[in-house]
């Protein structure tokens, strides 16, 4: 936990300062040159920054959160089939929780089809893709806005969620492996994300292979949260079967 603090620490800092030295690592937490390196290591091999002689400087990634256009592109064509084959999950009458990633977002595009479905969401891209559509039910979950991650967050959302129930949750993470669980890179986006799944009859996590036994910085749930896994089919053999043996419900397509 500490771990995760400091590494919270450093990524606000950078978004502040442009920059931070590990002497200012040292001096906020009285640890060692040693720890503050490895700190520094672990977040640039996650691309959260660039290490420089004596420190590290801000990465492409903003508080660890790419801008939803830029992410939303990254393994695009993966995304799409992932949600064309969750789509099938679905069911007329169903109640959908759908969270604010760039892969869920995708399963918007599958939901015309239907005749009688509720939509609740925190996305405003999930939003703005049904609008077309109005004999979907649309519910926006109100809160605090997020202008890069363009959805709501904050106490508000999460105690509006509490009155809603659904029949199935579609969520993401930024990392997902066996020994750790769930991960992200923002813990407002795992809070609602853990709302979602706590409050819905089957939780359906969409991600691609490039997620799988990669652990972003925070861990937010084990994956006794999910009842499927959907990822693409570009996935090493012995993951899916390490996966099996633990008795997670990995599906490839």
């Amino acid at each position: 936990m500490v771990n995760e603090l400091r590494k919270k620490y450093i990524l606000n800092y950078l978004n502040k300062n442009e920059s931070i030295s590990i002497q200012d690592i040292v001096g906020s937490f009285n640890i060692s040159e040693i720890t503050a390196r490895r700190d520094l290591n672990e977040l640039e091999n996650k691309g959260f920054l660039i290490r420089i002689h004596g420190g590290a400087i801000k990465s492409k990634i903003t508080n660890g959160l790419f801008d939803f256009n830029s992410k939303a592109i990254q393994h695009s064509e993966q995304k799409i089939e992932i949600c064309r084959y969750a789509s099938s999950f679905i069911e007329e009458d169903d109640t959908i929780y759908m969270d604010c990633g760039t892969t869920v977002y995708y399963l918007a595009r599958y939901l015309k089809k239907f005749q009688k479905i509720r939509v609740i969401t925190n996305s405003l891209p999930v939003i703005s893709e049904l609008l077309p559509f109005p004999h979907i039910k649309v519910y926006l979950i109100g809160g605090e806005l997020d202008n890069s991650r363009r959805a709501l967050y904050g106490p508000m959302t999460e105690n509006l969620l509490n009155r809603y129930k659904a029949d199935k949750a579609f969520i993401g993470a930024g990392g997902v492996s066996i020994a750790h669980g769930l991960s992200s890179v923002d813990e407002k986006e795992a809070s609602i994300t853990i709302k979602m799944a706590e409050s819905a009859r089957q939780v359906f996590l969409l991600c691609d292979s490039s997620k799988l036994e990669r652990d972003s910085y925070f861990t937010y749930s084990s994956l006794s949260l999910v009842n499927y896994l959907i990822t693409n089919s570009v996935v090493d053999q012995k993951i899916i079967d390490m996966y099996h043996k633990n008795n997670i419900n990995i599906i490839t397509v």
